[in-house]
């Protein structure tokens, strides 16, 4: 019986060994695989989705911007409030030819994109911030913000920005020459808007000699059959009447004015 004990113990400690030798084998193996080394290639990030119009705000006509931001209100909204939707005829007008000026002129001021320029989602938002018109008493308070926004929205070439940027021209104590370029790139587009401000009754208070100058004679030269009888009975009658104004008592802008539209006559009818 002992023999027997001894033999199993004998047995199952060369079993023991046996296995042990087999797992050690098993884990020495240089074959064995390793475990596949992970390769992650970037991926362009996805483009961020436009903005959907939040829940219920189609109803109180919101749009979405090209960017993708959302603004409330309908797009004409954000359009310049100061902006000339028509040509605003005068009444009582007989002469036939003087009538179909303003008419051509009331087109002009209805089709302002049919000259060219750009339909800017940006030049509305530029008009919004400067809306209502920014008052400045001292150059040093926001001024040089108000210059490089006013530059941002000439730089848009919008005609729709016309009376706007004239308002700044003309009625502020910040303008400038990229202001006047943008109107003068705008051709015909801008006649409407240059128009309305070339008033000989305003001649005393409204400095408009660079207007006249830099914005009125360059359009003229240059787009005189698309103008048609808006220059010869509209422009010129209105620099006629500031030319020949008279020196008004205390310091006024009609002597700068009056010799800048003395030389616009010149220059217009030679």
């Amino acid at each position: 019986m002992l023999k027997n004990l001894l033999s199993n113990r004998i047995f199952i400690g060369i079993l023991v060994l046996l296995i042990c030798g087999v797992v050690s084998v098993y884990f020495l193996r240089t074959d064995i695989p390793e475990e596949p080394i992970k390769i992650y290639t970037p991926v362009e990030p996805m483009p961020k989705p436009k903005t959907e119009a939040p829940i219920g705000e189609t109803e109180r006509g919101g749009h979405v911007h090209e960017d993708g931001t959302w603004h409330e209100g309908a797009h004409e909204a954000h359009q310049n409030p100061a902006a000339p939707s028509s040509a605003q005829i005068p009444d009582g007008i007989t002469d036939p030819e003087v009538l179909a000026a303003w008419q051509r002129l009331d087109y002009i001021a209805k089709n302002p994109f049919e000259w060219g320029g750009h339909q800017s989602d940006r030049a509305l938002e530029l008009m919004d911030e400067l809306t209502p018109m920014w008052v400045i008493d001292d150059p040093h308070d926001h001024g040089e913000e108000l210059m490089m926004t006013l530059d941002l929205l000439a730089e848009e070439r919008d005609p729709r920005s016309a009376a706007l940027l004239l308002m700044y021209q003309l009625d502020s104590p910040v303008s400038g020459r990229p202001i006047r370029e943008a109107l003068a790139a705008m051709g015909p587009a801008a006649v409407p808007a240059v128009i309305a401000r070339l008033n000989p009754e305003d001649a005393a208070d409204v400095f408009m000699a660079p207007i006249i100058r830099d914005v009125v004679v360059p359009i003229v030269a240059q787009h005189r059959s698309e103008l048609g009888s808006i220059v010869d009975y509209i422009i010129l009658p209105r620099l006629e009447a500031i030319a020949a104004l008279e020196d008004p008592p205390g310091d006024t802008f009609v002597v700068s004015n009056r010799s800048r539209a003395r030389d616009a006559l010149a220059r217009i009818k030679k």
